[in-house]
């Protein structure tokens, strides 16, 4: 039954698919309600999967068209960023201190909850409801008691502000402005909501504990520049502190920042060695490159929809 719930379902996402060409999407009348029943029928996976040894839940019933596509994702791959993943398997140890900026519903999470064991502690940032809904779901889950999750965004300053909704990929919402997620939408036709909430600096957060933090994972959509700069103290305090970046000089941009001067800060004001995790997204693939300059990586990121991800350490 599971093999023929396999095939059927994923003939339905072909035909999705050649539906989308010929004009045919969730905006035609009658044609999304038949495609969520569809979905939901056809669905072959469990609602609760094993996930790089943590537990995770992934709701089928989810009114969100971009949130069962993120299920969907998990489901059928067991892994997210592999390269990525790896590397952070290797550098996560027991007892240490991980803050996870963008935590989205858990992958990185769970994955450091488990490394750093009860002896460790990890921190994760999620300002997205729902996303944040799941995020604590999937702690419970597991019950991982080393896990601290917060509704708020990593930010320049301590406050509010605006959250844009992405109802295409419910991995890319973004504050203060929507230019980034209009910007990748590829010609899809997107409708953009927005949201209150709460921004905080790390070095806030932090303070009295800035030299505790062994590792970082920023996933931002573009707002990397405002985090780093909330964090100024943090880094500088911490000798060995590691770091994993989505780079997205695009998204940096939208948000008014510059992605040249984010890799110069990081590379000249914190004295990071920044080095391109391959395979990942658009990385080249083979072993890991370092980066000596500022033009190097803008060099690898020449298209518009170019993003990379880097591994820093001091």
């Amino acid at each position: 039954m599971h093999i023929v719930k396999l095939f059927l379902f994923n003939l339905l996402e072909k035909s999705l698919g050649i539906f989308t060409k010929l004009g045919i999407n969730k905006k035609t009348p009658g044609a999304f309600p038949i495609y969520n029943f569809l979905f939901k029928s056809f669905w072959p996976y469990k609602n609760i999967i094993e996930i790089q040894g943590s537990k995770m839940l992934l709701n089928v019933h989810d009114e969100s068209y971009a949130m069962r596509k993120t299920f969907e994702a998990y489901a059928f791959r067991n892994i997210h960023e592999k390269e990525t993943t790896e590397l952070f398997k290797q550098t996560v140890k027991e007892g240490n201190t991980v803050i996870d900026l963008g935590a989205n519903i858990g992958y990185f999470t769970l994955l450091a909850a488990k490394l750093v064991g009860e002896r460790g502690k990890v921190f994760a940032f999620e300002p997205e409801p729902k996303n944040y809904s799941y995020l604590v779901k999937n702690i419970e889950l597991n019950n991982y008691h080393n896990v601290v999750a917060l509704k708020k965004a990593v930010s320049d300053k301590n406050g509010k502000t605006k959250l844009y909704i992405c109802d295409y990929d419910s991995g890319h919402h973004t504050i203060n402005q929507a230019g980034g997620l209009e910007a990748y939408s590829r010609g899809r036709e997107i409708k953009i909501e927005e949201i209150d909430i709460e921004t905080i600096r790390l070095d806030d957060f932090l303070k009295g504990k800035e030299e505790l933090i062994d590792v970082i994972k920023m996933d931002v959509e573009g707002a990397e520049v405002l985090a780093l700069t909330g964090m100024d103290n943090m880094i500088r305090v911490n000798k060995n502190l590691k770091m994993f970046i989505e780079f997205f000089p695009l998204l940096i941009e939208k948000m008014g920042g510059s992605p040249e001067e984010f890799i110069r800060r990081l590379l000249e004001d914190y004295n990071f060695s920044i080095y391109v995790i391959p395979d990942d997204y658009d990385a080249k693939k083979g072993e890991m490159i370092k980066i000596n300059s500022v033009e190097e990586i803008m060099n690898l990121c020449k298209r518009e929809e170019d993003h990379i991800n880097l591994f820093l350490k001091k």
